[in-house]
């Protein structure tokens, strides 16, 4: 029996990480750059300016991923969309992922190496993201699609 598809790898990748005791895992690309966890984009903060993979890397061109980009930037937080190679995570002040799911999350650990966090760009990204998603910043009030209470 053959196994194949577009996830695959991502369910092995993380498989693996949780069998050695991590959450999960960071995916990379052929060209050893960080693409993005198995089921989160990932974001680093260094010296005060975000950084995430772009598309060209591998990462999912994802919703969350764009809302955090818009936030950050709507916060006066340096954005930049570029490679990341994986020492970058290391010796990174903050890093955290993001997902539809997920919401934001910290990381703690990398490779055996705790990390800062969360620190202040990812506290206030997050606090920035709850306020859009739960309607209380009226910028992002179009991003939303009310569901009303059943009744």
């Amino acid at each position: 029996m053959e196994a194949t598809g577009p996830y695959l790898n991502s369910a092995l990748a993380k498989n693996e990480a949780v069998e050695a005791g991590y959450d999960d895992a960071v995916l990379l690309n052929t060209a050893g750059h960080v693409s993005e966890c198995t089921a989160a984009n990932l974001f680093v903060v260094r010296d005060g300016v975000l950084a995430t993979p772009p598309v060209s890397a591998g990462a999912l061109d994802g919703i969350t991923q764009d809302t955090v980009v818009r936030l950050a930037t709507d916060l006066g937080i340096a954005v930049e969309r570029r490679n990341l190679p994986r020492s970058e995570l290391y010796a990174a002040d903050e890093v955290f992922v993001c997902g539809t799911a997920a919401e934001i999350v910290p990381v703690a650990l990398v490779d055996g190496r705790e990390l800062n966090g969360p620190g202040p760009v990812t506290s206030k990204v997050s606090a920035g993201y709850q306020a859009a998603v739960r309607g209380e910043d009226s910028r992002y009030h179009s991003w939303l699609t009310p569901v009303p209470s059943g009744g």
